[in-house]
């Protein structure tokens, strides 16, 4: 039961992934599993900071609108 709540999360948090808009993927991917900080983010995408934060707020709030039943 738990390695299938499990897989359903993940198939969820994929596809709340995927419906992000390209910027914002790159972003959240960038800073929560590589561990860049914003203003080497900004520096590759050649952005602002506050821009990568930005992309990160609207990255997060989506996130949690997809998968607010888990």
């Amino acid at each position: 039961e738990f390695l299938m709540e499990e897989k359903e999360y993940r198939q969820k948090l994929e596809d709340a992934l995927n419906a992000l808009p390209e910027n914002q993927r790159t972003t959240f991917l960038l800073n929560r599993i590589d561990g860049k900080k914003y203003a080497v983010i900004a520096e590759m995408e050649g952005v602002s900071v506050k821009a990568i934060e930005k992309r990160m707020h609207l990255a997060l709030k989506s996130l949690r609108e997809h998968i607010e039943g888990i």
